[in-house]
């Protein structure tokens, strides 16, 4: 049989990509993927092109999840839990303004990726490498933080700087007080956390999340 392209969709983040596999697969069906994460249980949507337009090709269908392919995943959600516990515990010890949301832990048991979302910047370097040692995992972050779009001046009065009563003296985001600077993005992070088992004895390593 040749090469055909799925739909498929992936992680807690509902992540949606293409594809390839040599075997034969349908809607909803269970499989096993690699992506760029690591191996995952996904769920087949659909087929696919192989053009250019639309998802991003993502890596390769290994073969269709077995029912003990299904049980490994759900001790996995329950070790996953058990692990935002744990880096939430660490964030509060270590008074960092982290609130971890989600996590997961990937189907090769060599990844993590925990959602969380910051109120100010904060070098988490040593709560990541903690977690990574204490765990035997590579730890990642997958910031969810948004930063609050910056209004381009008073509704009631349309100046940019105080110029009514309701605009006041400086306060509210004209001004850019409701944001605190950029984020780094999801990709970002990843990508340092990478180097990350090899990087842990390097005690001026950073990791800022601001």
């Amino acid at each position: 049989m040749s090469e055909q392209i799925y739909l498929v969709n992936y992680g807690q983040g509902g992540f949606l990509g293409r594809f390839r596999s040599s075997a034969s697969h349908e809607r909803g069906e269970r499989v096993v993927v690699r992506t760029t994460r690591g191996l995952e249980i996904s769920s087949i949507l659909g087929t696919g092109s192989a053009s250019s337009a639309g998802p991003p090709m993502e890596g390769e269908i290994l073969r269709a999840a077995t029912c003990a392919d299904d049980a490994t995943e759900r001790t996995l959600r329950n070790e996953s839990s058990t692990l935002v516990m744990s880096a939430q515990q660490l964030a509060e010890a270590l008074n960092l303004p982290l609130m971890f949301l989600d996590g997961e832990i990937l189907f090769d048991r060599q990844t993590a990726v925990l959602q969380a979302v910051h109120w100010d910047d904060c070098d988490a370097t040593s709560l990541f490498e903690t977690l990574s040692v204490q765990h035997g995992l590579h730890v990642q972050l997958a910031d969810l933080t948004t930063t609050p779009k910056k209004e381009s001046g008073c509704s009631t009065c349309g100046s940019e700087k105080s110029g009514c009563d309701s605009c006041g003296t400086g306060g509210g985001c004209s001004t850019g007080s409701c944001s605190k600077g950029s984020v780094k993005s999801p990709e970002e992070l990843t990508s340092y956390f990478a180097g990350l088992r090899k990087q842990m004895e390097a005690s001026n390593v950073r990791i800022p999340i601001g």
